[in-house]
């Protein structure tokens, strides 16, 4: 009777939406390899599902391990993260978001990480990039809120006003809970997930959002940031900084920034994508540029008097527009498709990932 001796298993869980990986040591000599290729069915039975679905440890041949990562990648979807403000969050388009529309066209999992009114310094802080910490406090033993406050260099980054998508859940000290903002009282609250320990938060204890916790360096991100105090030619510099060190944060070369649009809030609209532009190359997208020249074609619009005086002042038409610097459902809609074609033209989708 063969002996067979079958080492223990050990699985890691690792991040949440990652999956997870398996691990599995398995002593056999060669006589007792080449036999096991040869037994019965009925010997193949004892090998348990976990031997089936991950293998056991060996040493693998020559671009071996390359093969099992491009196969692994192409049985999970893509997940593009768009990041941004009102523009990326739809204000205006009745549901319809650029977000949505990718989702429409791709087999991808998509994540909208745009809140209303934020500026490009508020997307970095719930991104990770720029850290936030807590001040001295109590998280008690219950799952009650408790008055905490937050700071970003020395700052409240005044945080939760419209949305506290990309923060919550989020960790301090270990501890899972959600942040929010009260209006009334003006003031910020931590509610741990579930009860345990008090734990006493000393002053400056870092907050890891949701987002710092969930990136992944094979995500391909999307930004559009920079309407919310929006820079002149001169101060160009600090939005195209503080974007690069977004993008150094989250670790990826597979990203698109999105260009600016309202020549009404942004007089200097023209010389801040153009400098976009500069700093980001193939990435950047002049989606503006796009709806002057094609945006009512595209939309099958006739243009109005007004849709013609408004391109005559270098303004996206009033017939794509619910107000000067949102759009309607036809204008994220042109958005959505234009950044699926720019992620297509860097190569990052292809046509195995559309519907």
């Amino acid at each position: 009777m063969r002996k067979r001796i079958i080492l223990g298993v050990c699985f890691l869980c690792i991040l949440c939406m990652s999956g997870c990986s398996a691990f599995m040591k398995e002593k056999k000599t060669e006589a007792e390899k080449t036999d096991a290729a040869q037994t019965a069915s009925e010997d193949t039975q004892i090998i348990s599902e976990e031997e089936q679905l991950f293998g056991t440890e060996k040493e693998s041949e020559p671009g071996e391990e390359s093969l099992k990562s491009d196969i692994k990648k192409t049985d999970q979807p893509q997940r593009i993260i768009c990041w941004g403000d009102s523009l990326t969050y739809g204000q205006g388009g009745n549901g319809v978001t650029y977000p949505s529309v990718l989702a429409e066209i791709l087999h991808a999992e998509i994540i909208n990480y745009g809140i209303q009114g934020e500026t490009a310094r508020q997307i970095a802080i719930r991104m990770g990039a720029l850290p936030m910490s807590a001040g001295a406090f109590l998280i008690p033993q219950e799952t009650s809120p408790v008055e905490v406050s937050l700071w970003q260099n020395g700052e409240d980054p005044i945080m939760m006003r419209l949305g506290d998508c990309a923060i919550n859940p989020c960790y301090i000290e270990g501890i899972e809970g959600t942040l929010s903002y009260r209006a009334e009282d003006n003031k910020y609250y931590f509610t741990r997930s579930e009860a345990g320990e008090a734990k006493e938060i000393v002053e400056g204890t870092k907050i890891e959002t949701y987002a710092s916790r969930d990136k992944k360096t094979s995500d391909i991100i999307v930004l559009f940031a920079g309407t919310n105090l929006p820079p002149d030619q001169h101060t160009v510099g600090e939005l195209i900084d503080m974007e690069k060190q977004m993008l150094e944060y989250l670790q990826t070369d597979r990203y698109v920034v999105v260009g600016l649009t309202s020549k009404t809030l942004i007089p200097d609209i023209e010389p801040i994508n153009e400098a976009l532009a500069e700093a980001f190359g193939e990435h950047f997208l002049d989606i503006r540029s796009y709806l002057l020249e094609n945006g009512l074609q595209d939309a099958g619009i006739e243009p109005v008097k007004k849709d013609r005086k408004n391109l005559a002042k270098g303004e996206i038409p009033s017939s794509l527009r619910v107000d000067e610097v949102h759009g309607n459902e036809a204008f994220y809609r042109i958005i959505g498709e234009q950044v699926y074609r720019k992620l297509k033209d860097l190569g990052y989708i292809t046509e195995e990932d559309e519907k």
